[in-house]
């Protein structure tokens, strides 16, 4: 068989979500976010979700130049994102211990993210298994013929067992 065309997806639609520590994640892939998760909003769909991986990877090459082993450490999960509206969820990721009168240096909290996209009645989420951390990745630049983008980067920290997230994901057949 050549392939299956229905497990290739383009992703229409998605929301990020955001929590405190200790927040219940959704049962289900079919149970809403409930209290306790922050919808951050509008994204920019174009940049879509950009995951990356790094790690420190060394060849060990025995005399004569055979490669005999590859040690890899330092592993790090990010995902990058834009968010489009100037809203509270944004602003706690971009201004972190701030307030509505005053912008203060910003000190980033620990906490849970929930990625979403969605392809019709097929949905899929990446919800941090223990703890993520959310910079602002680029420059904020206002202007007069474009909106306002607040580009985003989530740095996913594993589980002392090594699990980044937990996966819900509609069944298709």
């Amino acid at each position: 068989m050549a392939g299956d065309p229905t497990l290739a997806t383009i992703w229409p639609e998605a929301d990020v979500y955001t929590a405190a520590l200790g927040t219940a994640d959704p049962a289900t892939v079919e149970d809403d976010f409930g209290a306790g998760w922050d919808l951050i909003g509008l994204l920019d769909g174009e940049a879509g979700f950009a995951h990356a991986r790094e790690e420190d990877v060394n060849d060990i090459f025995a005399w004569g130049g055979i490669i005999v082993r590859t040690s890899r450490k330092n592993f790090k999960q990010t995902v990058a994102f834009t968010a489009l509206e100037d809203n509270d969820a944004v602003r706690a990721l971009v201004w972190p211990g701030s307030t509505s009168a005053a912008l203060s240096v910003p000190r980033p909290a620990r906490i849970k993210v929930a990625l979403e996209t969605r392809e019709d009645d097929v949905v899929k989420r990446l919800i941090s298994a223990f703890e993520a951390e959310i910079v602002i990745n680029a420059d904020i630049v206002d202007k007069e013929d474009d909106l306002t983008k607040y580009e985003l980067l989530a740095t996913i920290f594993p589980t002392s067992a090594g699990v980044l997230w937990n996966q819900q994901k509609t069944e298709t057949s």
